[in-house]
């Protein structure tokens, strides 16, 4: 990967995907909790804005998606439940892949925009919009035609249109009525947007197609004197042909502070003039209205250039006759549009809105502008509402109540309802001092209980009139300056992996270097006949030895994870299977502060995974077969990890059927795993090792969860590969809890020396039990196999040159050197020539054509420079 910031934003978004679908699951079980929806629009706001760096329009598209429905969650406004949880969840595994293709090839599938613009049509039917930003165009419209009435888009107040020219206005006009789609691109860059290196001017002007532009201020200019320069105070406002996509590609980096409608062609419709009067007008729209009746559009069209070229062009009922003309010229025009501008003729007043013709003489009744019913009105008391209730839940809590203010104060600034905006802002104030809500409660019952929620300006300023969609945006777009809310100061280092290897590198060279000095200081001595300088080496030594554990230890800690990491991905994998299954189970997690090294955590996940799904699948019972065993319906599945000396201790338990000796005992007869004697002289608990014998399973069929024989054998497999231990415990009708035993870390491995058939071999310290030295009489042959009592215990011996097929030298002397070791669950005895020293090594894996020699666990180097081979004694007996 060639993209530096691509390389640091994949790592990133992975984290935030995991703390979003942690976060989702937690809503699905508590819908009020305040902090995880926080967290969770947090994630996926930041995982938004940095996608917008990168060429990833889609994945950018799909996760605005996402965010404005967590926003309306977040805001009270629609109530999250399973569904909603499903749906965000399959977004969020969508965007996953994604961030995996980035990764492989730095561009996003073929597929990307199709399946992007199917799963956001979803998540914004949820919203009750369409696949696209708010007040966005239908997913089926056509291009060139209006919004449905009912639409969002269909309501676009005219504030932002009136300050574009009307020539421009005209021009878009013709082409939307033409078949071409126009869009309002409203752009409000964060205050701050200088320091970022961002031009808002230049970023607006890359948007292609460009008819108009307008730029305004968005606050009141202030004093002169109190002017920062430094801040951006302008929003602008843009008309453009372009589709959609191509739109959101030129602003793709400022995604989050643009919002995009398409526009009607009646909001478009831009009249100027000088008023003018007389009988010509009435006759014409008396004629005009019985030509559009009958559908005679030619008839039409000739009396439109007939009165058009007697008619002076400053006249306002002229240029009316222009903007008809236009609209006649469409393949099939509008006939509420028609009849709109041919009344406006008529009458010297166009109305907007759609309506069918009049009867000659009969002008259409024009509300005065300070009487308009505003589009907004439903909206701002539902979100008026919303925050009423929020106070009334949560009582007096001075964030909450700040941002109930914000919006609220966005909300009746929006409608130029200055007065009701004091009251508020004085009640908050009320609030604040008295620490209660109820002054804030009072003020928005006046405001509900009131006046009706409408604008009270006929020519509302453009900077206070937004469209529906623009509001929504501008009220969640967080205040420059202001901190998110939790974020702290950041106290972490992000460290490439590699480098992290490269230092574990260093001290393992540095390890060898240290332990050749006992070998230099006994050469001193033996050699040279110095004692004195054997004795300052043997100083220097224990110095250097103990800065070198110090520094081991300290780069051990930061190889160090907790095993958050991999439990983090099983309360979605419980979630789901157990829908999956119909069954009831509540995971519990315990324990995930508790680290261990990177290279046990990693391998951990497979394990755990089998024995989740084997839970799931075999030991947990459905509902109806619980109730009728006397247990709760609803299941427990614990996953419990600990630290135990210097190993980690995982243990996943659940209060399921448990695990019937007979049936295993029978399965395994039947499967050819074990003949039907052996079975007949297990243990119940030797029965139950039995599922960690390959192709064994209880499943009557193969399924994609159980079935194959495969899932605990790898648990086993894996956890002796990587030195640590399984056993499982089960009580019919109970449940099953099985414990994995692992080393903390892999990193340093603690072996003994011993000496056979002249050559030394290492023996790893946590299969050794115990050093004995056993006089040879004492051994005793039991059939062909020998064997000696230790503590009344029968301990079968081997002799290690026999297992490594070297030479027998023979020994005089009356004791046997015998190392006792646990090996595959039973304690067996090495006959040896001689121990020596124990020390810490790093073990090199064998590599190449030697990769395949079977009882070798690896290599490492001893202080004078001589390779040892480490013995993996699992393999070797």
């Amino acid at each position: 990967m060639t993209n530096p910031l691509l390389a640091r934003f994949i790592p990133e978004a992975r984290e935030l995907l995991q703390v979003s679908a942690s976060g989702l699951l937690k809503l699905e079980r508590n819908p009020t909790d305040e902090t995880a929806i926080n967290e969770v629009f947090r994630a996926v706001h930041t995982i938004k804005g940095s996608s917008g760096l990168f060429d990833a329009l889609a994945l950018t598209r799909l996760v605005h998606a996402a965010e404005d429905l967590l926003g309306e969650v977040r805001s009270d406004a629609l109530q999250i439940d399973s569904a909603l949880v499903d749906m965000l969840l399959d977004s969020l595994d969508q965007v996953g892949q994604w961030i995996d293709e980035l990764e492989r090839r730095a561009v996003l599938p073929t597929d990307a925009d199709a399946v992007a613009h199917r799963m956001s049509t979803l998540l914004r039917q949820r919203l009750g919009t369409p696949d696209d930003a708010p007040g966005g165009e239908p997913a089926n419209a056509q291009p060139g035609t209006d919004p449905a009435p009912g639409d969002a888009a269909a309501t676009l107040p005219p504030a932002l249109l009136a300050r574009l020219p009307a020539p421009a206005c005209l021009d878009a006009f013709r082409r939307a009525c033409g078949g071409e789609t126009v869009h309002l691109v409203r752009y409000a860059p964060e205050p701050g947007c200088f320091f970022n290196g961002t031009d808002p001017l230049q970023a607006i002007q890359q948007v292609p197609g460009a008819l108009a532009l307008d730029i305004a201020a968005d606050q009141p200019w202030g004093p002169l004197e109190d002017l920062d320069p430094y801040q951006c105070n302008l929003h602008f406002a843009l008309l453009s042909t372009a589709p959609r996509p191509e739109i959101e590609q030129a602003m793709r980096y400022e995604l989050d502070r643009v919002t995009i409608a398409p526009v009607r062609a009646r909001d478009l419709v831009r009249i100027e003039g000088v008023a003018s009067d007389g009988p010509i007008w009435d006759d014409f729209r008396a004629a005009a209205s019985a030509f559009l009746d009958a559908g005679r559009h030619d008839d039409l069209r000739k009396a439109v250039a007939a009165l058009r070229s007697v008619a002076g062009p400053t006249l306002w009922r002229r240029q009316a006759l222009d903007w008809l003309e236009v609209a006649l010229s469409a393949g099939e025009p509008d006939r509420d549009l028609v009849a709109a501008l041919v009344a406006a003729a008529g009458t010297g007043r166009f109305d907007p809105a759609p309506a069918g013709p009049h009867p000659a003489g009969e002008a259409p009744a024009q509300q005065p502008a300070s009487q308009a019913a505003d589009p907004r009105a439903d909206l701002a008391r539902t979100v008026l509402t919303s925050q009423q209730r929020a106070l009334e839940r949560t009582g007096y809590d001075a964030e909450r109540l700040a941002s109930v203010g914000t919006v609220v104060g966005n909300v009746l600034l929006s409608l130029g309802r200055d007065a009701e905006r004091g009251a508020i802002r004085a009640a908050l104030d009320e609030a604040r001092e008295t620490r209660s809500v109820a002054p804030v409660l009072s003020a928005l019952s006046a405001v509900l209980d009131g006046a009706p929620l409408q604008r009270l300006e006929a020519a509302p300023a453009p900077a206070e009139a937004l469209p529906q969609g623009f509001a929504e945006d501008a009220a969640s777009v967080p205040v420059a300056g202001k901190e998110p809310e939790g974020r702290l100061a950041a106290k972490s280092l992000k460290v490439d992996q590699a480098k992290i290897d490269l230092l574990m590198n260093l001290i393992g060279e540095l390890v060898v270097s240290k332990n050749a000095l006992p070998f230099l200081a006994k050469r001193a001595e033996e050699t040279y006949a110095s004692r004195e300088m054997s004795r300052e080496i043997k100083e220097q030594y224990a110095v250097i030895d103990r800065l070198a554990q110090e520094m081991q230890g300290a780069i051990m800690q930061v190889r160090m994870l907790p095993v958050a990491e991999i439990f983090d991905r099983f309360p979605r994998l419980v979630r789901d299977l157990a829908r999956k299954l119909g069954k009831r189970i509540d995971l519990v997690l315990e324990g995930e502060d508790t680290a261990a090294d990177k290279t046990i955590i990693e391998a951990l996940g497979d394990p755990l995974l089998h024995i989740v799904r084997n839970s799931l699948d075999h030991g947990i019972e459905a509902p109806e077969e619980r109730r009728a065993a006397g247990k709760p319906t609803t299941a427990r599945l614990l996953l419990k990890a600990r630290q135990e000396a210097d190993s980690v201790v995982i243990e996943v338990q659940d209060n399921g059927r448990g695990i019937d000796p007979a049936r295993i005992r029978a399965a395994a007869v039947a499967k050819g795993v074990v003949g039907q004697e052996e079975a007949d002289r297990l243990s119940d608990q030797e029965a139950i090792n039995l599922i960690y014998r390959p192709g064994f399973s209880t499943a009557l069929e193969v399924s994609d969860l159980s079935g194959r024989g495969v899932g605990m054998d790898v648990v086993l497999t894996t956890v002796e590969k990587l030195g640590g231990q399984v056993s499982v415990s089960s009580r019919l009708g109970e449940g099953t809890t099985t414990r994995l035993a692992l080393p903390l870390s892999m990193a340093v491995t603690r072996i003994m020396i011993v000496e056979t058939a002249g050559s030394l071999y290492g023996v790893p310290m946590d299969m050794i039990v115990e050093t004995v030295r056993v006089p040879r009489e004492r051994i005793r042959m039991i059939k062909k196999a020998e064997t000696f009592v230790l503590r009344e215990t029968i301990i079968p011996l081997l002799r290690l040159s026999r297992l490594l097929h070297l030479p027998e030298q023979p020994r005089g002397e009356a004791d046997a050197a015998v190392l006792v070791c646990h090996v595959n669950g039973r304690r067996v005895g090495l006959i040896i020539d001689n121990f020596r020293e124990g020390m810490d090594v790093i073990l090199k894996p064998l590599e190449g054509v030697l990769a395949g020699i079977g009882g070798y666990a690896g290599t490492t180097l001893l202080g004078d420079g001589r390779v040892l081979l480490v013995l993996d004694l699992r393999e070797l007996l």
